[in-house]
């Protein structure tokens, strides 16, 4: 099995860094109120659609973050293992 897989930590990690930066900045918000007193059904409407775009959009950006932490861990966690088997590796020669 000469199978190599080759990690560029810094890369992978400022991709992450990056990926959380933009996520976080996202506005999600949504106008909740259009029309105000109007009770014109499509304005009602629009109210109504607006409230399900501003909820996707905000799990979307949670799951997001759910994923940039999972694959963050997954890097360092990698990292640490190719240090370790370094370090064995090393001790044996």
């Amino acid at each position: 099995m000469g199978t190599e897989i080759k990690i560029q930590y810094e890369e992978a990690e400022a991709a992450l860094s990056k990926l959380r930066q933009s996520v976080d900045s996202w506005d999600t918000s949504f106008p909740k109120e259009i029309g105000g007193e109007n009770n014109l059904e499509v304005i009602n409407k629009l109210n109504e659609l607006n409230a399900q775009c501003q909820k996707m959009l905000e799990t979307y950006q949670e799951l997001l973050l759910d994923n940039q932490q999972t694959s963050k861990q997954s890097v360092e966690d990698m990292e640490e293992t190719d240090q370790t088997l370094h370090s064995m590796i090393s001790m044996g020669r």
